[in-house]
């Protein structure tokens, strides 16, 4: 089957939606979920991804962000692969867990923003259980739902650190609490009907929701994508093969009794683990000198000192060289798994 085309550029918002394989559960008990979220932020913090909103439900997610860097598929692999490792060893079930590639579709305009953010919070009481039920009845289950962002735009819980907040400012109201009503009544409003306005859109375009101007231009651009190429394509820049860089510090800090994060610290309070968390990181996640150290938060300079640095040590001490040996070996392995 031809891969759907998907335009990546810095500033996107996208609409996504990720369903399990077979439409099959991707969350069994709270501890899924809450395992999904904690590797969502982690993702968000390592991509640089802006979240505006998500809901998860038990065989599909949805989540509506924005990539300030053009890396929606690095991101997207990043997250998906983070929880089908976790769902495939809790469960003892091998395969994907996912089903295909996600879906993304472009949103622009504040009307469409808000609507589509309204869809996602919507998603709990739109399910086949709920549609009988009275709007009073489905508003309840919406208030005390856990695992969507709806809550906290509403003012029905706190607000969640990993969300952005701004499109509550399209809602009237002089004060953000004035503002959180004004969106829960907003949800009100497509409790029972759908909105068929934003219905219309999203059947107009594989690829976009927005103005009839935007659609079409996104279209026009995804048809001279299949054009040019002859056959769908995915348009992007490139990204050299490799292992995520926070599974690999991961792994380096396993080794040394670390978390990932401390490797973002400034300093040389880290000493060896540092140095051999660039090497490696160099090494396995196909990513430059520049890169590593934009994401560690040193210079490339700094980086090109620390893997020098080492190179010596590893000449001078057979230990070293045995150990950075084995730790090479097995992430080439992870990787080429």
């Amino acid at each position: 089957m031809p891969r759907p085309w998907r335009q990546q550029f810095e500033g996107a918002t996208y609409h996504i939606t990720v369903r399990g394989n077979g439409r099959e559960k991707l969350f069994y008990e709270p501890e899924d979920y809450e395992r999904f979220i904690e590797q969502l932020e982690q993702a968000l913090k390592w991509e640089r991804v802006v979240l505006y909103a998500y809901a998860l439900m038990s065989n599909h997610y949805h989540l509506l962000i924005e990539t300030p860097e053009g890396n929606l598929s690095k991101f997207m692999q990043r997250l998906n692969t983070a929880y089908g490792q976790y769902f495939r060893y809790k469960r003892r079930r091998p395969g994907h867990c996912m089903q295909g590639r996600f879906g993304a579709k472009r949103v622009e305009g504040d009307e469409y923003l808000a609507r589509v953010t309204r869809y996602i919070h919507l998603n709990p009481v739109k399910i086949k259980s709920m549609k009988e039920r009275p709007a009073k009845e489905r508003l309840e289950a919406l208030k005390t739902y856990r695992w969507s962002s709806g809550c906290g735009y509403a003012g029905w819980a706190k607000p969640e650190k990993i969300i952005d907040y701004r499109w509550l400012d399209l809602m009237r109201g002089r004060s953000l609490t004035q503002k959180r009503k004004a969106y829960a009544r907003y949800l009100a409003e497509c409790l029972e009907a759908d909105d068929e306005r934003l219905k219309e859109v999203t059947q107009k375009s594989a690829y976009a929701i927005g103005d009839e101007e935007f659609v079409a231009q996104v279209e026009s651009e995804a048809e001279k994508a299949r054009q040019e190429a002859g056959r769908f394509v995915e348009l992007h820049r490139p990204a050299a093969d490799g292992m995520p860089i926070e599974q690999a510090l991961q792994f380096v800090g396993k080794a040394y009794g670390l978390k990932a994060e401390d490797f973002l610290r400034h300093g040389r309070g880290l000493g060896e683990a540092k140095s051999v968390a660039v090497e490696l990181v160099c090494c396995v996640c196909g990513m430059s000198q520049r890169a590593v150290g934009q994401r560690l938060g040193v210079s490339p300079h700094a980086v090109s000192k620390l893997r020098k640095r080492l190179a010596l040590r590893l000449r001078q001490e057979p230990e070293l060289q045995q150990r950075m040996g084995k730790m090479l070996k097995d992430l080439k392995s992870i990787v080429d798994a």
